[in-house]
């Protein structure tokens, strides 16, 4: 484990100096996990843009996903996951919120992998530092039958900063979000997460905002 964890320090790809190092050391550990560890129910990956050509690659496993469908048939998921630091350093939170804004029925409407059909927010925050970066994204998704579980994909999602905690550089300027989900449908879970999220950044700017 003490290997691990330093070898995970050592990819952090989040500039030393910018943001106390408590932060930039949790977010290494928590994101720096290799590629082809077991995935679980929920996992994500992270591509980081900062450096031209030198893009780096983090994977994430939420254990709370939940979820929730209004009278079309547009979902709501919230991902959460809380880690503890090391050492004494900040407990880091991360939380992602897919907004559909309409989904594809087979025989009644186009479908393609690549198109855009949700809102993205991935949260990140670890004491009085943190950052929320937006975008949207390709999100397919099915029930079970007895619609208490939703599994699902995103993909080809682009999020860039929007909000901050406290003045300093974003942790990414530009990033790909994608991963598989499984989620329990439970509404009161995905208002708590949502508003916990909105209570600490404050909402989206009007222009900004889902519709």
């Amino acid at each position: 484990m003490a290997k691990r964890s330093a070898a995970m320090r050592r990819t952090s790809a989040f500039p030393m100096g910018t943001r106390p190092r408590g932060i930039h050391l949790a977010i290494s550990i928590v994101l720096g996990l290799p590629l082809g560890c077991s995935v679980r129910s929920s996992t994500f990956e992270i591509v980081d843009y900062r450096d031209a050509g030198d893009a780096k690659r983090y994977q994430e496993t939420f254990d709370e996903a939940y979820y929730d469908l209004d009278e079309h048939g547009n979902v709501n998921i919230v991902l959460r996951r809380t880690s503890t630091g090391e050492g004494g350093e900040q407990d880091l939170t991360q939380v992602i919120r897919i907004r559909s804004v309409w989904r594809s029925v087979p025989g009644r409407t186009a479908s393609h992998r690549t198109q855009i059909n949700a809102a993205v927010s991935y949260f990140v925050a670890g004491g009085r530092i943190g950052d929320t970066f937006e975008g949207a994204g390709a999100v397919f998704f099915g029930q079970n039958r007895g619609k208490t579980v939703l599994a699902g994909t995103l993909d080809h999602s682009v999020l860039r900063p929007k909000r901050q905690l406290a003045p300093g550089e974003p942790l990414f300027a530009r990033a790909e979000l994608s991963g598989a989900f499984r989620a329990t449908r439970d509404r009161r879970q995905v208002v708590r997460i949502i508003h916990e999220a909105d209570r600490l950044f404050g909402p989206l700017p009007p222009h900004d905002a889902p519709k």
